[in-house]
């Protein structure tokens, strides 16, 4: 055991349980946008009518890095919150330090292993236990593009990468932008992941981005994935550097750029405007061999804790967010798609009910992927490493071959 598990541990059992009020939780979480507020609103609403009382705690910026923070510390003082907001591989992390509490009684009473595709379960179970219970799913090999343009310039929505980069080159001799991005190594990681699986197949992603199979990251077909991805460089404007996310949606929706490649959190942008999919704008994914799947969840864990009250409101909220109203309520708000496999989308929107459709195809074809640039593939320590060199070849002039071997090299001394 290490230092500062003991110290957790004995922090948590030396420490009294703040005093709270009859039914009271207290939820840690990094949602401060508009529209993340509201969509959690759904889960409160329903757990406040089930006569208990979410204290609300969020600690927004970093993808969630700050939460995370102030959890650690949280936890050292012996004074953990009653449940929290896990990405990736957070919540097994720390499931694996004896922190999170065990919900397989309540998995098992709701059928949580039969309503949730497989590919979820190594990422909300460590072992034999049931560590956190997933709101949602959200696909992050999205392509989102402004029709007007594309029909003004007579561009269908591209099958393959290769015709995705020539439309974008005929929108550049029309002098509009083809790709609005900004310079963040995960806007980047997102264009990667998906040339990992699109120019090779699935099993080169999974051979790469989650076995890390040397072979397959040294090989030629490696070679060829920087090669798109410096062509796809050659799309987008030098002014890139600094812009959020949510700015590049903004060009697209304004007619400033054709297109962005971005997880389904942006379709919330065109529907705020009053925008329709297939309308006034396209989504579809990004172009492969077999379309693919990457995907990323939000799930909450529970942590021990010895107040019965508290106990108590982290079983009702366990059930409210596995319940599918709540998951078909949120989820219409956030823009993903219910974590569930069995919850209707029939009330979804276009861009939704063609996420579901291809989702259930990728899990039949073994396209259905973790996303790795969100923590769902490889272990942070080997992620960070083709989130790094991706972002320094996207922004530099480092060649293809050079590339390969910086990734090699990385991931060699992170084993």
């Amino acid at each position: 055991m290490s230092k500062f598990i003991a110290t957790v541990l004995a922090a948590t059992m030396l420490v009294p349980v703040a005093a709270r009020a009859e039914g009271e939780i207290e939820v840690l979480h990094h949602w401060v946008s508009q529209s993340e507020v509201d969509a959690l609103n759904v889960i409160r609403k329903e757990l406040e009518a089930k006569g208990f009382t979410w204290k609300d705690s969020a600690v927004g910026g970093m993808s969630g890095a700050n939460a995370q923070q102030a959890l650690r510390s949280r936890l050292t003082a012996g004074n953990p919150p009653g449940a929290m907001q896990f990405l990736g591989w957070e919540g097994v992390q720390w499931a694996e330090q004896g922190v999170v509490r065990d919900l397989n009684d309540l998995a098992k009473t709701g059928g949580w292993r039969e309503a949730l595709a497989p590919q979820l379960l190594p990422f909300v179970t460590s072992g034999d236990a049931f560590i956190a219970a997933p709101i949602n799913m959200h696909r992050q090999n999205w392509v989102w593009a402004n029709k007007k343009i594309f029909d003004d310039a007579g561009i269908a929505v591209p099958k393959s990468w290769a015709e995705l980069i020539a439309a974008g080159k005929t929108l550049q001799e029309k002098g509009i932008v083809p790709v609005a991005m900004g310079d963040e190594p995960w806007q980047i990681g997102i264009i990667f992941d998906a040339l990992l699986s699109d120019v090779n197949g699935p099993e080169f992603y999974q051979k790469t981005a989650i076995d890390l199979d040397p072979a397959a990251l040294g090989s030629a077909e490696m070679v060829k994935v920087f090669d798109t991805l410096r062509e796809v460089r050659g799309l987008v404007d030098n002014n890139f550097v600094g812009r959020d996310w949510a700015v590049a949606t903004g060009m697209v929706i304004n007619g400033e750029a054709a297109m962005q490649f971005m997880g389904d959190w942006a379709k919330g942008e065109f529907l705020a405007k009053g925008l329709k999919p297939n309308q006034d704008f396209y989504c579809f994914a990004t172009p492969g061999q077999v379309t693919s799947f990457q995907y990323l969840i939000d799930s909450f864990g529970m942590f021990t804790v010895q107040d019965e009250n508290v106990q108590n409101a982290q079983t009702a909220l366990a059930e409210t967010i596995m319940d599918p109203k709540v998951q078909k309520g949120f989820n219409l708000i956030k823009g993903s798609i219910p974590a569930r496999s069995d919850v209707s989308v029939d009330d979804f929107d276009d861009c939704a009910k063609l996420g579901y459709q291809e989702r259930a195809a990728a899990i039949e074809k073994g396209s259905m992927q973790g996303a790795m640039t969100h923590g769902f593939a490889a272990k942070p320590e080997f992620a960070s490493v083709f989130s790094d060199v991706a972002a320094q070849f996207f922004v530099g002039n480092m060649s293809s071959e050079d590339a390969v071997k910086m990734l090699v090299s990385g991931i060699d001394n992170a084993r």
